[in-house]
Formats: C-alpha cells, structure tokens, sequence
C-alpha cells in the first residue's frame, strides 16, 4: 500500500516589524487553527521564521516538552527523537499517535523579541488495520487448543469478531482474548475448517482469513488411543447404545465384531443392530443371549485402536428408591466432628451414585472436619437403566451449648 504524503499547510506571511537595529522574528504558521489527521500517518508543519538577526525556532509538544534543534543533537530521550526540526523551522514526526494530540506551539526568538503561532492536532478516526496477516494456516492435533492471533490498529478502538466455518455465531468452546486472539478448546474433527476475522470501527473495516487444519494422526475412540474397555448394562427387551465415537485423520475404516464373530461396518442395518454414521452400534430389543464381548476398531494408515464393551443384560430392570424420606436435615457440629451422608438407595441393577462433594464410591458422602462454609443441601442422585432417583440433605450449622 503505497503512503500517502505528509500535511503540510502553511499561511501567507504577516509584514517583518523592524528596528534600526534589526528585525524582530515574524512566523510563517498554519492556515487553520486544528489540524485532524489520521493515527499513524506522517504530521509535518512548517513554521518558516524570518528576522534580523536570524531567530532561534523551537516547538512547544502538547505535554510541555521543549523541542529545537540544539537538543535534538542530544540522542538522550527517545520522546525528543520522535520529532525532527528542520533547519528552516519545519517540525516532522513520522507517525501520529493517539497520545501526540493537543497543542503544538511553534516560537521564534532573537535578541529583539519573540514570536509564535499555535496549532491545535486532533487524532481522527481511521479504519482498522490488522497486523499480521501472514497467519493463514493453523495446524493442530486432535483435542488440543488451537490459537489464531488478530491483533488490529484503529482509533477509535476496533471491535473484533470471529466467524467459524460452521455458524455464524461462535459457541462457549470459543474464547476472544482482549488483543482479538480467538482460541478454540479441544480441537475436533468439526472445527476444521476457515475461520474469518472482522476487526470493525466507526471508519470501517479490516478481515483476517485463518484456515485451521488437524494435524494427520492414528485413530482415537471415545478419547482413548490403543485399547480401551467398557461396561453397559442393558434392560431386557429394551434398546442399548455402544458408544464409539472416532477421531482420526485421515479418515479411518470403522467396524464392530459381535460375540458371535459377526462383523458389521459403518451404515449396516439389519435385523436388531444398526450401526451409526458416528460409529455407534445399536441393539435393539435386546436378549440375554446378547450379552458377551462386542468390539469396535478403527483404523487408518497411522495406527488402529480398539474398544471392547462388555455387555450383561439384567431380566428385570427396577428403577432406584430410597426406603427413607427423600429430604432430611443434619446438623454440622462445631466441634468439627465428622459427618456421613448415605445413599441407601435400591434398585435393579445396581444404582451408580453421584454426589456433588467428597464422594466415596459405596454411595457415602464424608464430610471431614467440617465448617461453617458446608452448610446447606447436598444431593446424591442414584441412576440405573431404568431411572434414577434423588435424595437431599439439608445440613444446618447449630452451636451446642
């Protein structure tokens, strides 16, 4: 992009006022009072000083600070290196900042007097640009965080926006740092694709292009490379879902084995098993004949991995109950003496417990020396193939006498 020249606006000159002795200092300033210029673009202004003998021109910068040719031989202060005075008077800074508005004084001065005009610079709005655009290709590994930088310039203050390849409006896996990085948690396959950013103002606009792309890797299933192993529980006469959700790129072949040596691939119906696009095996109207060993591989040109799920089915399914009532209120001591919350609940099969809190897996909840702060409920939830069921504690803090 080629620059556009610096501004540069100088009025007619006023009469030279005179002695016998000499000529006092006469400026030759700007036209107009306020200048407004771009951010980052070149301000030159000439201030051509006439006078007998010849003056001495400095400028007065918006925060006080004296510039002119005797202290600009000076490399001490950076500030001071910014600008340049000409010999002829002219003052030049290569590139405005928001932080360089205000009054800029231009003063000539000799033996005879004193003279000096003003002008007042206001940074005005110019549309975002974004630096480095070079960033156009992201390659990640499967369940990593990927990074796509979208760091702009603009006064004001740009407003930075992503959107993904997939909608238009970016979901919670999606984070926008403050410099307009987007990070995108545990990349998937799903997240491949061109990402644009928008970095927008009240003068207009600026895009970024990012492709992101998963870097090649053997399959993984449900999270796990190599062998894994699973259980399910299935109800009699019901229908049971074998997750094996995969991972790879490129693409894998997908395959599951029955016990009884029966092989089905991805996109097979028949009979009571169907196998998903996603790579998941369906039974339906399940039998006690069904249980045993089904096993799911994926495999592409980098590697395989297997998952076996152990299937039992239960002949009768009994939704969890709990024989006390479903709410019960415990004091917290304070003395700080340990407290046990159960979970008697009973169903068939055997309800897996959750609590919130502290949980130890024979369905108890322990809560040890406790503090004030453990007030309040705790909920344990018992769940099996045919339901689940919920019981609440509610704990009080009392002061024992």
């Amino acid at each position: 992009m080629s620059a556009l020249p610096p501004i540069r606006l100088v009025s007619l000159k006023e009469p030279s006022r005179s002695t016998s002795l000499g000529m006092r200092p006469d400026c030759v300033m700007l036209a107009v009072n306020t200048l407004l210029i771009s951010l980052w673009r070149p301000l030159q202004v000439d201030c051509v000083a006439s006078g007998l003998p010849d003056p001495e021109v400095s400028w007065s910068l918006p925060d006080g600070t004296l510039v002119n040719n005797a202290l600009q031989s000076d490399d001490s202060g950076t500030r001071q290196r910014r600008y340049i005075i000409f010999t002829n008077g002219t003052l030049l800074l290569h590139q405005i900042d928001k932080k360089d508005e205000g009054d800029y004084t231009c003063t000539a001065k000799n033996k005879l007097g004193t003279d000096e005009r003003k002008v007042s610079v206001k940074v005005g709005p110019n549309a975002p640009q974004i630096k480095s655009k070079s960033q156009s290709l992201v390659v990640v590994r499967l369940g990593d965080s990927a990074k796509l930088s979208c760091e702009a310039i603009a006064e004001p203050a740009p407003r930075i926006m992503w959107i993904s390849p997939r909608n238009p409006a970016l979901s919670d896996k999606y984070e926008i740092l403050n410099n307009g990085m987007l990070v995108i948690k545990k990349v998937g396959l799903s997240d491949e694709g061109k990402y644009v950013c928008v970095a927008r103002n009240s003068a207009g606009d600026d895009t970024k292009n990012v492709k992101v792309e998963i870097e090649q890797q053997a399959p993984s299933i449900n999270g796990q490379k190599g062998k894994s192993y699973g259980k399910v529980m299935a109800v009699n006469y019901q229908t049971t879902l074998l997750d094996c959700k995969v991972e790879s790129k490129p693409e894998p072949r997908i395959w599951w084995v029955t016990p009884y040596a029966q092989s089905f691939a991805v996109g097979y119906l028949g009979g009571r098993f169907q196998v998903h696009r996603n790579g998941s095996l369906e039974l339906r109207g399940v039998r006690k004949n069904d249980e045993g060993r089904y096993s799911c591989f994926a495999k592409n040109l980098l590697g395989e991995s297997t998952l076996t799920v152990e299937v039992e089915v239960a002949s009768i399914a009994e939704k969890p109950s709990f024989a006390f009532p479903s709410i019960e209120i415990i004091p917290i001591k304070e003395d700080g003496g340990k407290v046990l919350l159960e979970c008697p609940a009973r169903g068939k099969p055997n309800p897996e417990f959750a609590w919130f809190h502290h949980y130890s897996n024979n369905g108890s909840l322990r809560i040890s020396q406790p503090v004030q702060s453990d007030k309040g409920v705790y909920r344990c939830l018992a769940k099996n193939v045919a339901g689940q069921a919920e019981k609440r504690y509610s704990s009080k803090w009392w002061v024992f006498d």
